[in-house]
């Protein structure tokens, strides 16, 4: 199946997971691990950016708050892309080479919301990257969890720790970044699908689920 304008070609048994901060990815996450896994499947996580030691070593940079007001928006566009190179290179393929899950917390489409959609950037400069970047390797499914920009800052104000650099933006650019991802979901339904994350883990869960099953 090909997504992204008809352009990226998606691999099977790859997953990913996105929306905004304090929209339960990884409680999500965990739950969907467990679950495939007792089924018997053998399940690879990771996040994004990271997942490999490159990949984390780059995450270091972009998430370090010193930086906010230096990064330009093309040098975070190109660092991103290049932590997703290496943990596609170095995890992802082989993973999906032996038949195992491949389940991101927050894969490409972090990018076409963040960076293409939030920043300004724009989605053809966003996707030309991507495809060079991803090649074949690109998630069969995407599950956006919607959450108002409200209710995320209600949420990660719990956890009581000190922002990253991407955490100090305002509130109307984490709204962008709420935009780009339904804007994904209502433009690539194929492969992209939004669900209310403003309800309890479970019932989330169930949705989450079904959505994934029916592609196993």
């Amino acid at each position: 199946m090909y997504c992204y304008g008809k352009m990226m070609q998606t691999a099977k048994r790859f997953f990913s997971l996105e929306g905004i901060d304090g929209s339960g990815k990884t409680t999500q996450i965990d739950m969907l691990i467990a679950a495939l896994t007792k089924e018997g499947y053998s399940v690879v996580k990771l996040r994004e950016p990271g997942g490999a030691k490159i990949s984390e070593r780059v995450r270091e940079i972009l998430l370090d708050s010193s930086f906010k007001g230096i990064m330009g928006d093309k040098t975070e566009l190109l660092l991103y892309n290049a932590a997703r190179a290496q943990v596609i290179h170095e995890i992802i393929q082989p993973a999906l080479d032996a038949g195992k899950v491949v389940i991101a917390d927050r894969f490409a489409w972090s990018t076409f919301a963040y960076q293409g959609y939030a920043r300004g950037l724009g989605a053809d400069m966003v996707q030309r990257l991507t495809e060079l970047t991803c090649g074949s390797c690109f998630p069969e499914l995407t599950v956006v969890l919607d959450l108002t920009v409200e209710r995320s800052r209600a949420r990660t104000a719990k956890r009581g720790e000190a922002p990253d650099r991407l955490e100090q933006e305002k509130a109307d650019f984490f709204e962008r970044v709420r935009q780009g991802y339904l804007a994904a979901a209502r433009e690539y339904p194929d492969c992209v699908a939004a669900i209310d994350a403003d309800r309890a883990p479970d019932e989330v869960f169930a949705d989450l689920y079904r959505l994934v099953k029916a592609r196993l």
